[in-house]
């Protein structure tokens, strides 16, 4: 016999969710993305490419490694918590990334190696593989499948940055026994440097499935161990802010974005090597 107590808090928390993310909809990882609204497209060089946009890895350096919490509505069940590490060799950078959504009753869980590299001075490229999995608890059981990512970042002009992220280009089937699928979503990003201290990005996104969201952020450096962020995003209506501080080889972002009917969603990330 179903668990009736158990299906009510099932749909409930898939219902509450789906008003700010689908299901499997890959959503913008970081606390520095989170503080402009989730842009991360046109990012020029992020750890978090690992979610966002893999060829934003090809501008790494050296060694990064960091982790990424979000506190969706401040419902722990909504949680969102990552890993992300890159390594730059001659041959290309190398990321590797783990995150799962939810609790023990439904869980998102997403494992990937991506891969990026440098075609010209002016030109990024950057592929990814998935393992996801979706899980409902007590026995209901679980479905997998494997993913594709594909970006790219491109500077067709000095300072203005174009990029481009494909999530799930042939449209993995979740399920076997039914048209289940994860979704596709193609994300367009822009994001103009004015200086050293300012720059600006906006971005949209388009699932299959879903409108189309859009998103605009602002990043300000007043010194060089310190940033502040805020952003917008339209679909869903929300406002967003946070900052970071550098401490030597670390960066401590903090940010929240602000929905005015389900409230606040506070998000933190570490990194290391920055």
């Amino acid at each position: 016999m179903l668990n009736l107590s158990l299906m009510k808090r099932v749909v409930f928390f898939l219902c509450l969710s789906s008003i700010y993310l689908h299901a499997g909809d890959n959503p913008p990882l970081g606390a520095r993305s989170q503080g402009m609204a989730g842009c991360g497209t046109a990012l020029t060089t992020d750890l978090w490419g690992v979610q966002n946009n893999q060829a934003s890895l090809a501008g790494i350096e050296s060694f990064q490694a960091g982790v990424f919490y979000e506190s969706r509505f401040l419902v722990s069940e909504l949680g969102m918590k990552g890993v992300a590490a890159a390594l730059p060799t001659k041959y290309g950078s190398f990321g590797l990334n783990v995150n799962s959504f939810g609790y023990s009753l439904y869980s998102e869980t997403k494992a990937g190696l991506a891969y990026a590299k440098k075609l010209s001075a002016r030109f990024s490229m950057g592929v990814q593989l998935d393992y996801y999995n979706t899980r409902i608890g007590e026995n209901y059981g679980s479905s997998s499948g494997v993913v594709g990512e594909i970006g790219i970042l491109a500077e067709p002009v000095k300072n203005l940055f174009v990029g481009l992220h494909l999530f799930n280009p042939t449209r993995t089937r979740l399920s076997g026994n039914l048209d289940e699928r994860l979704p596709t979503i193609m994300r367009f990003g822009m994001s103009y440097k004015f200086s050293d201290q300012v720059f600006v990005i906006a971005e949209a996104e388009k699932d299959v499935d879903f409108k189309t969201t859009f998103r605009g952020g602002l990043e300000y450096r007043p010194i060089p161990a310190f940033y502040i962020r805020a952003g917008a995003a339209a679909n869903p209506g929300l406002v967003s802010m946070g900052f970071g501080v550098v401490l030597k080889k670390f960066r401590l972002d903090i940010a929240s974005s602000f929905h005015s009917v389900l409230g606040f969603s506070p998000s933190m990330g570490l990194q290391y090597g920055f």
